[in-house]
């Protein structure tokens, strides 16, 4: 159960004396979540789950808890649960990111601080295997942008998968980096592209290289077909440069391939897709994996 205060003489029930007799074997009143939340003080002794297929975070504030309660946290949801400090300091020896079906628990040292014990049997970060992070539809937009906290200190790099299935007219499909709720418009996106068509002339190439001005190119949607584009993302959450490779089909007989890096130093934990023209239906899908 929730941490209470009891009175002299008080008379338990039933529930109650159930309900401690949990919370004495390491269990705890259960709080399911499928959102984004930030810590009660009610929430001590509590069992918290979260149930999200994006990113979401666990905040963790100041003069909540005492030294000793604790609140215990596990991420059922596909995306990624990450224990974020508020106010409060968070310290712990491992990752403060839940992949799906890993738990941790926040031992509190005092009321501004807390350490997250992350459990024994956590998969391994450094694992190669690609894991789920969110996938987002999308429907009729000029532009679309990852959950917040997409990227994070879990994974070094990312595949991204995006199926464009209908555009309301041809043109660009640019990207940008994003951090803190923000796209980053700095004329720092350098890119090289090449793009390969097969028609009734033959295969013609084009290629291109720039220093653009807030966007890397990533494909080209003609207004009749769709789109799919696979694309790696090296380092966005580390303060290094964000590099990047993609390749995408177009139409019938395209394909589209570059790559590049982001010439700044910034922490980034999203991105955001844009149509040059037009809008755009379809469902952008985000791995985490290490090499």
């Amino acid at each position: 159960m929730a941490k209470q205060t009891f009175t002299t003489g008080q008379v338990l029930t039933a529930s109650q004396m159930t309900s401690l007799q949990q919370t004495a074997m390491l269990g705890g009143a259960a709080s399911a979540k499928t959102a984004s939340y930030t810590l009660v003080a009610a929430d001590a002794g509590a069992a918290i789950s979260m149930s999200n297929a994006s990113a979401t975070t666990i905040t963790v504030n100041t003069a909540l808890f005492a030294a000793g309660d604790t609140v215990q946290i596990t991420n059922l949801g596909a995306g990624v649960c990450t224990i974020t400090a508020g106010t409060a300091t968070v310290n712990t020896s491992a990752s403060l990111a839940l992949a799906q079906y890993e738990s941790g628990t926040l031992d509190f040292t005092s009321t501004s601080a807390a350490i997250f014990i992350k459990g024994a049997g956590s998969a391994a970060a450094s694992s190669a295997a690609l894991t789920k992070i969110n996938a987002t539809p999308f429907s009729a937009v000029s532009s679309v942008s990852l959950p917040a906290n997409t990227f994070s200190a879990t994974y070094n790099h990312y595949k991204v998968l995006f199926i464009v299935s209908t555009v309301s007219a041809s043109g660009n499909f640019n990207a940008r980096l994003r951090a803190a709720g923000t796209d980053d418009t700095s004329s720092v996106y350098e890119a090289s592209n090449i793009a390969a068509d097969y028609g009734s002339s033959g295969l013609a190439n084009n290629s291109s290289g720039s220093t653009q001005s807030s966007w890397t190119t990533f494909s080209y949607t003609d207004s009749s077909n769709p789109t799919y584009l696979t694309a790696e993302i090296f380092n966005p959450f580390a303060s290094v440069r964000t590099g990047f490779v993609q390749t995408s089909v177009m139409g019938t007989t395209t394909t589209f391939t570059g790559g590049g890096k982001f010439a700044s130093t910034t922490s980034f934990d999203s991105m955001t897709f844009i149509r040059a023209s037009g809008t755009m239906t379809g469902t952008v899908t985000v791995y985490g994996y290490e090499i």
